[in-house]
């Protein structure tokens, strides 16, 4: 099986090198040549917590590849899964490179956050099979080292944003095989016949914890740390529940107690959005917040705490926060 990762972020590193150790190829795809010669000039660490050594690759082991040559090397080899793991913000980028790909079947796990992205890579690749995954894990990168924050989930399941049809093409035996292999990889990971459940449930816990961080500019478990904060994330919650509601959204009755959760269970983790607003990266808070407002107008509500988020975080400067 030949697994290609694009993004050579921290989880696409971890994922990859993880499946590497199983066995499995795997290629990376990265935005520059640079990126590419860079990982295999200097080889990859994996550091887990559970873990008593941490897992090493040789440069020379490794595959990586400017993501303009996809089309190009897909012609003569092409793999069996591509799993998409860079942010909301590449995306229309990212869909022009997956064009070049002319081999069918093409099969796509997505795993950013928010939505709306899956119904555009659909409409850009009408053949292709596409997936979605949500995951718990955790990992940060420093340089070329990855450090795993702790064993996760990792469901996946298709959309209803993707195409019925396509379930027919692939069938079902394929992706448990994918679930199969991750799981040999070490992970967590399970088939869902509700990943639309688990997408909107991640995508009300980022709304509320990722533009409030960033904005605040504290890790995720200061936002419980004053009545104030708290006050400001229970009106975000109760406005994106209600337009879930008009929606007809399911949503889990203990939701709230969820979201506390999670910012608990990352008390210490410096939210996406943040580290994007300090670093002065475009953010991906028109695929969050963004996406309620969008909800919203579709069943003739307003969504003003969000969508004055939304211009909060896009007014920020360029230059980010210092």
């Amino acid at each position: 099986m030949i697994i290609d990762i694009i993004g050579a972020g921290s989880l696409g590193l971890l994922y990859g090198s993880k499946l590497h150790a199983a066995g499995y190829q795997v290629r990376y795809w990265t935005r520059t040549s640079e990126q590419a010669s860079d990982m295999k000039k200097r080889g990859l660490q994996i550091t887990e917590p559970s873990e008593a050594e941490a897992l090493r690759i040789s440069g020379r082991d490794i595959q990586a590849y400017c993501i303009k040559k996809l089309g190009e090397t897909w012609a003569h080899s092409p793999g069996d899964w591509l799993l998409l793991m860079v942010k909301q913000t590449a995306m229309d980028e990212l869909i022009r490179d997956i064009g070049t790909i002319e081999q069918e079947p093409l099969n796509i796990v997505c795993f950013q956050n928010g939505i709306g992205h899956v119904s555009k890579i659909q409409k850009a690749t009408p053949t292709a099979t596409i997936y979605n995954a949500i995951t718990t894990e955790g990992a940060k990168r420093l340089g070329n080292e990855v450090i795993r924050a702790g064993k996760g989930q990792t469901w996946i399941g298709q959309s209803a944003d993707a195409s019925p049809r396509s379930v027919v093409q692939i069938g079902k035996n394929e992706l448990i095989s994918l679930v199969q292999t991750i799981q040999q990889a070490g992970f967590d990971c399970t088939v869902s016949n509700q990943i639309d459940k688990l997408i909107y449930r991640k995508l009300i816990i980022n709304a509320v914890i990722n533009p409030l961080t960033a904005i605040w500019r504290v890790p995720n478990g200061q936002l419980l740390q004053n009545k104030e904060r708290t006050m400001v994330m229970r009106q975000l919650y109760d406005e994106a529940t209600r337009v879930y509601k008009a929606n007809g959204i399911t949503m889990d009755v203990d939701l709230w107690e969820q979201l506390l959760s999670v910012c608990q269970a990352t008390a210490s983790n410096t939210s996406s959005m943040l580290a994007d607003v300090l670093e002065g990266r475009r953010t991906e808070i028109d695929s969050i917040n963004g996406q309620v407002v969008n909800l919203a107008h579709q069943c003739g509500l307003t969504a003003p705490l969000h969508e004055t988020l939304l211009h909060l975080i896009k007014g920020m400067h360029p230059e980010g926060v210092n």
